[in-house]
């Protein structure tokens, strides 16, 4: 064993004090911010005797010998923030085979555990005072006078209730947790949970309580499930702002009255906003009965943004996923949603919407990144108003909604039974798909629930907007109005759009059964280009349903089975297919198609009846007039001698006024058929007229309304009257008359 020399007292205290200054020195600069590992340990007498610092930073104790013996210095300090601990240096001081034990609370921002050992081996006897007392001070020099940081603090649900707040410096929260001290100045606040996969039933409030507060918390794996008590996994008030970011995968249910991330929006509340900067995180929000997944309980406004994350929200009966709740009392709260990014999945309950209003409560809706999937309960919007309760919805910036949808009373995008829909579709947003539940349109208005509740479409669609497939439920409007309910639609600029109506709807336009408003107005239909482009419209009218008895077809563009008129405005350079619904028309109303003289150079118009055939006028921009058949190369009756013109020489139709009205006529095959887009309309022809069309071959006349359609035989005709005779085929619906003399 090697003899190790004897150090003077001297040489101690002049090591000591040394190391005392070199420590301080080191320490403030470049000890606090996160955990430091010191060790100080005293050799033999070898050069190499030294004492390490950290890594980069070493103090060499000198060739001597401090003692016959061996000295580490262990000085074990714990940070202590709230409920949470932080080992952050240990000193070893051995020395002897003396042990004791000393504490010291530093009265910082922060409190620290000191615990100091010193133990040594080598000679046996007791140290003097002296160097005790040394390493005392030492211990409190390295706390005294350091300035320390506040650290972020990780805090577990499984311990308790947290409340957290604003903290007295800014940037900092104050939390609180049940049976854990109060941490007032916590940065980069963070709860979690021990087990990720085991729900906690303790809560979460944040209090931005006055105005200028901010809170930031962020959850990371947090799994709370409170739905076996009246509480919210989550609540947030005040009126200063929360911003929460996600990491992990985080589940919060909450029971009957409450939403799964709840905040109550007043007056002078602040806002809340859900983030996921790093892309890491996603949220399950559940909400108990009459409380939204995320956003308001009861009947309270909600207000809730969202900017990232990887989002599911459900609701139970009356709430929305992501809105507002319910109490079911008919003047219920309005839910201000915004969603800037993310990609969210919001599911209402029964008669809460998707995104937007829960039962009786309006939705105010802006939407303008991320990827949208939303589902309406029954009488609710897929994102819009709950029941009974319209909406303001905005899609714009670069939004895509991958599905909104409904099965019954509610639209796709829009108003919930009984109320209109506004929807402005605007910037490069795209439109996937969108479904309307029954009696409601696709993106516009609600469902009729009464004569003083019908759901009218206001929609505008622009800028680059793209809708690549909208169906509107049965008797709804593609884009515009529920049954009973007219459309208001713009369409304008660089936009694509692609609807189909319901069962006598039409694709844009009215819903089935509409009628003038007290302005005697009907459906105002406006399609445009401007200096951004010029829209392509594919726009098929509605079919017809024996079960639902629905016996007649929507326009493509125009208004839906029924007597509203549409005023439908093309300006500029256009591309339009239009498909009319079985007995009504492609573009227009009850009273035929209609025609759109003047459309800038490129404009296209294409029309098509409900069994295909193309009905496009001869004034429709972007087909020729075709020249009618000469009567030598169609006397024959050839299968290939086919003219169309807007008007055949000596034959005439009238509306129900007695006023002459234009229609399509075609040829071919020994048979002219003429048809007209209107209920109630007269075929007149000159029996001088039908000898000149059976000296060319025709013997056979077909006269098509809406709604009916009749065939006469030319030479039945001509036995019929004198050489001055006329015959008159009148329709009106279904009916049909004929008188000749």
């Amino acid at each position: 064993m090697t003899e190790r020399a004897s150090s003077s007292p001297e040489s101690r205290r002049t090591a000591i004090s040394w190391l005392f200054g070199r420590a301080m020195l080191s320490l403030r600069q470049l000890f606090f911010g996160s955990c430091l590992a010191l060790s100080v340990t005293f050799g033999d007498s070898s050069p190499k005797g030294r004492a390490k610092i950290c890594p980069n930073f070493f103090v060499h104790a000198g060739n001597r010998a401090i003692h016959a013996g061996f000295i580490d210095f262990s000085l074990l300090v714990w940070y202590i923030q709230g409920s949470q601990t932080f080992h952050v240096f240990t000193i070893s001081f051995h020395h002897s085979k003396e042990v004791f034990v000393c504490c010291l609370i530093v009265s910082l921002r922060c409190a620290f555990w000191v615990g100091l050992s010193i133990r040594g081996g080598g000679n046996d006897s007791p140290r003097p005072a002296s160097q005790r007392a040394a390493a005392f001070v030492l211990t409190a020099a390295l706390l005294t006078g350091a300035a320390f940081p506040a650290f972020a603090g990780t805090y577990y649900i499984e311990d308790g209730d947290i409340v957290i707040s604003a903290g007295t410096e800014a940037g900092t929260n104050k939390v609180e947790q049940t049976g854990k001290d109060t941490v007032d100045n916590d940065k980069g606040t963070v709860i979690t949970n021990h087990d990720k996969d085991t729900a906690s039933s303790n809560t979460v409030t944040i209090d931005a309580k006055d105005e200028d507060d901010k809170v930031e918390v962020k959850l990371d794996n947090v799994n709370i499930d409170t739905s076996k008590q009246s509480k919210a996994a989550v609540s947030v008030t005040g009126k200063g702002d929360t911003n929460i970011e996600l990491d992990g995968d985080n589940t919060l249910k909450s029971g009957a009255g409450h939403a799964g991330l709840e905040h109550n929006k007043t007056d002078t509340s602040g806002e809340l906003t859900i983030q996921d900067k790093d892309k890491n995180g996603s949220l399950e929000a559940v909400g108990g009965f009459k409380g939204a997944g995320i956003g308001s309980a009861g009947s309270n406004d909600a207000q809730v943004k969202i900017t990232g994350g990887n989002i599911t929200a459900t609701s139970d009966d009356w709430g929305a996923g992501i809105g507002s709740g319910s109490d079911g009392t008919g003047t219920d709260g309005t839910a201000y949603v915004e969603i800037t990014g993310g990609e969210i999945n919001a599911t209402g309950g029964y008669l809460g919407a998707g995104i937007g209003g829960g039962c009786n409560g309006s939705g105010n809706v802006t939407i303008s990144g991320g990827g949208i999937t939303a589902a309406g309960g029954e009488g609710a919007a897929g994102i819009g108003g709950g029941y009974y309760n319209g909406a303001t919805v905005t899609i714009t910036g670069d939004a895509v909604i991958k599905n909104a949808s409904n099965t019954k009373y509610g639209a796709g995008i829009g108003g919930g039974n009984g109320y209109d829909g506004d929807v402005t579709i605007s910037g490069n947003a795209k439109i996937e798909n969108v479904t309307g539940g029954y009696g409601a349109a696709g993106i516009g208005g609600g469902a009729f629930s009464s004569p003083d509740k019908i759901g009218n479409g206001n929609v505008v669609i622009k800028d680059n907007a793209e809708i690549d497939n909208v169906q509107g439920g049965a008797y709804g409007a593609g884009i515009g109005g529920g049954i009973f309910g007219l459309g208001n639609v713009t369409i304008e600029g660089n936009t694509k759009v692609n609807a189909a109506g319901g069962a006598g709807g039409a694709a844009i336009g009215g819903g089935a059964g509409a009628k003038n408003n007290s302005d005697n107005k009907g459906n105002q239909i406006t399609i445009k280009s401007n200096a951004n482009g010029s829209p392509t419209v594919k726009a098929v009218g509605g079919g017809t349903d024996e079960k639902e008895e629905i016996v007649i077809g929507g326009a493509g563009i125009g208004s839906g089975a029924g007597d509203a008129k549409a005023n439908i405005t093309l300006e500029g350079k256009v591309t339009i297919v239009a498909k009319a619904g079985e007995g009504n028309v492609a573009i227009g109303d009850k009273n035929g198609e209609q025609e759109f003289p003047g459309l800038a150079e490129g404009s296209s118009i294409t029309r098509y009846d409900s069994e295909g055939n193309d009905t496009t006028l001869p004034t429709d921009p972007g087909h020729p007039v075709p020249v009618p058949a000469s009567p030598s190369s169609s006397g024959g009756g050839s299968a290939d001698a086919s003219v169309q013109e807007s008007v055949f020489p000596g034959l005439v139709v009238t509306d129900k006024d007695g006023q002459r009205i234009s229609y399509t006529s075609i040829r071919g095959n020994n048979v002219l058929s003429l048809r007209v887009g209107r209920f109630t309309a007269s075929l007149r022809a000159p029996l001088s007229t039908l000898r000149q069309l059976r000296a060319e071959g025709i013997d056979t006349i077909t006269f098509q309304t809406i709604l009916c359609s009749t065939t006469l035989s030319v030479d039945e005709l001509l036995a019929m009257g004198g050489e001055d005779a006329e015959a008159v085929l009148t329709h009106r619906l279904t009916a049909s008359s004929l008188t000749v003399g």
